[in-house]
Parts: C-alpha cells; structure tokens; sequence
C-alpha cells in the first residue's frame, strides 16, 4: 500500500515574510521600469508563471511570454537570494514534526506541490531548514496550471508505483480544485488568507487549523488514506 502526501509551500509549510513578492517585484522593475507591479494581483495559490503572466498583461507588456518568462526567473531567483534574508519568516507550527513523522513511514511517499520556480522553492526550502524533506516534487516551471503540476507531483513521488491514495495539502482553494481535479483527496489548513469554513465550502475532506498538534494531524492523514497510524 503506497500513500503520497504533496504538500504546498507557501502559507501551509512556512512564511517567508513577502519575500517571494519583494523579489517579483524588484525583478519585474529591473526589467520593465515599473514599480510595485504586483500590487493589485492576486497571487494565493497561483503558479509563478501565472503570476507573471497576469503582470504582463496588466501592465501592457507583448513579446514572447517563454522568452520573458526565462528572464525574470533568472531575475527573480537573484533577487529572492537576498529578499529571504531581508524578511523574517517562519516555519509554520508542527510541520517539522510532521513531516519527519510521515518520512518515518515506509508506506508514505512525500512530495512538494508549490506554483514557485523550482529554484525559488528550493532557495525557501533550504532558508528555512526544510530542504531534506522533498526527494520528489512538481513546480511552477514544469506547469502554469496548478492541477497538472499537482498530477506530475504525484507521478514523480510514486516513482513508477501505483498509489493507493494521494492527499493534496494546501492552504486555499485552488489548491483544493487542483486535487479534486486529479480526483485527489484535498485537505485543507488555514495558515495563510483563507478560514477552515472557506476551505470546507471549497471541498476540503480534512481541514486544519494548523498542523501544530502534528501527532493528531498525522492520525487523521493516515486515517484519511486507509492507513493505519
């Protein structure tokens, strides 16, 4: 029996304290002149490159998105080098604890599902002492698209298995549309902008408030993937 667990990055494992949308936006005005080019754009839960690419078009910038794209990456990693050291973030409560617990079990494939560049993702990873976590994950340069990128997550974690159950864990709802459109099981924790209620109403099957009673979360997650704790 194989159960994964993806995880989201932002607001469900850690805060960086803006950093991510400081370094957006320093990049974003490195190369096209225009200052706090994020500031009307929603970006709970989005891809990077959806990101950017709603940034364009709110701005009027053409040209060839891949080619634009690969610049303010490049851009946006240099800055977010130095941005995660300017802020002051956190680990959210119990997430430590939990992932080594879920790591321990030979029966449980973790994985990463974050919209971050895989570069960003790795530079909040290793910020904030998480990096060892994820052998396996799905990032923004591999789909704009939150549920493909959560399907090749899942692929990538099972490494050739046929999973039994995989659980999506993120903090709004398009993280839960995203598992629900892999007819995955999304559970939801509300440490970033959205409540357990709106998280339910969006069709989470476990809601958290946070994962700082990491030994209860973990009952319940094994428990939602037909595996004993």
């Amino acid at each position: 029996m194989l159960t994964i667990v993806l995880f989201d990055l932002d607001q469900t494992l850690l805060r960086t304290g803006g950093a991510g949308v400081l370094a957006m936006n320093r990049a974003f005005q490195e190369l096209f002149g225009i200052a706090d080019a994020l500031a009307d754009i929603p970006y709970a839960g989005r891809t990077d490159p959806s990101i950017f690419r709603q940034a364009l078009l709110q701005h009027g910038i053409d040209g060839d998105f891949p080619q634009l794209l690969a610049h303010f990456k490049e851009r946006y990693v240099w800055h977010l080098e130095r941005t995660l050291w300017e802020t002051q973030g956190q680990v959210l409560p119990g997430i430590p604890e939990l992932l080594a617990a879920l790591g321990q079990r030979p029966q449980v494939a973790l994985g990463l599902a974050t919209g971050n560049f895989r570069e960003g993702a790795r530079l909040k990873l290793r910020r904030y002492g998480l990096e060892g976590h994820f052998p396996q994950g799905a990032y923004g340069d591999d789909a704009e698209d939150r549920a493909e990128l959560v399907a090749l997550a899942a692929r990538r974690a099972a490494q050739g298995r046929e999973p039994d159950r995989v659980l999506v864990v993120g903090d709004t709802p398009l993280d839960i549309a995203a598992a629900q459109a892999c007819r995955f099981t999304p559970v939801g924790v509300a440490t970033g902008y959205y409540s357990q209620e709106e998280l339910r109403q969006a069709g989470a099957a476990l809601v958290f408030p946070d994962l700082g009673d990491w030994q209860g979360a973990l009952s319940l997650l094994l428990a939602a993937a037909g595996t004993a704790p």
